[in-house]
């Protein structure tokens, strides 16, 4: 909503918040998808809480337990936790279960742990048991969807930092390099006559200089005067 409504109203607080929202959700995610990628894939206080509920196999009260136990060993071809001498050192138990042979029957367990050990699965579940979990569809759906999700966070801010951009250099306005010359004002009215007054005064006279009006008045007496005399 915030980067809505920040490119809707071209705002560029709202933009900038949205920006630095997604960079900070995009570095938290990045943390987190780096440090469970380097985490092993068993812990080991996982480890413990596993064999700590090995006691707890083949009573009356934990029968899920015993027959979970069985399943997993069966499916995954494993036996004990980390190793099939688990079930010896957190147990009562002389031998293992039945689940950890490779050739399942009744008593096969004890015959091979008098006899012959490779007859029982040797490595552990545990580690097993973690990597099928690492690696079911779901996990994988899951990562998917993270990375397309970052991709998409990518995208967002770069689109956003480039939005950003051309609004604050948009905002700027130009400056002038220069004063422009104010405009010639060619209004003024062009004034026509006709007849002997639209004769151009001389170079340097107008109606206003005395001198040229003075010189003029002269002549025209002058004129009058010889008229008269030949008259």
């Amino acid at each position: 909503m915030v980067g809505y409504c920040g490119t809707l109203r071209c705002d560029l607080l709202l933009l900038s918040w949205y920006f630095c929202s997604l960079l900070l959700i995009f570095c938290v995610e990045l943390a987190s998808a780096v440090w469970t990628y380097d985490q092993p894939p068993v812990q080991r206080s996982d480890m413990i809480s596993l064999k700590s509920r090995m006691p707890n196999f083949g009573l009356q009260r934990y029968q899920w337990l015993t027959h979970t136990w069985n399943s997993f060993q069966t499916e995954f071809k494993c036996c004990g936790v980390i190793y099939f001498t688990d079930w010896l050192e957190m147990t009562e138990m002389e031998f293992p279960p039945d689940s950890c042979c490779s050739n399942q029957y009744p008593g096969c367990a004890r015959q091979a742990h008098l006899h012959d050990l490779s007859d029982l699965h040797q490595e552990g579940c545990g580690p097993k048991i973690y990597s099928f979990i690492r690696g079911t569809k779901q996990l994988q759906v899951l990562r998917f969807l993270g990375v397309s999700i970052g991709v998409a966070q990518i995208l967002a801010m770069a689109l956003t930092l480039t939005l950003l951009w051309a609004l604050y250099y948009g905002r700027k306005a130009p400056e002038p390099d220069s004063v422009a010359p104010p405009p010639q004002d060619d209004t003024a009215p062009l004034t026509v006559t006709h007849g002997a007054s639209a004769e151009a005064p001389p170079s340097g006279c107008n109606r206003t200089n005395k001198a040229c009006n003075a010189g003029a008045h002269a002549k025209t007496t002058e004129l009058q005067f010889e008229m008269e005399r030949l008259s």
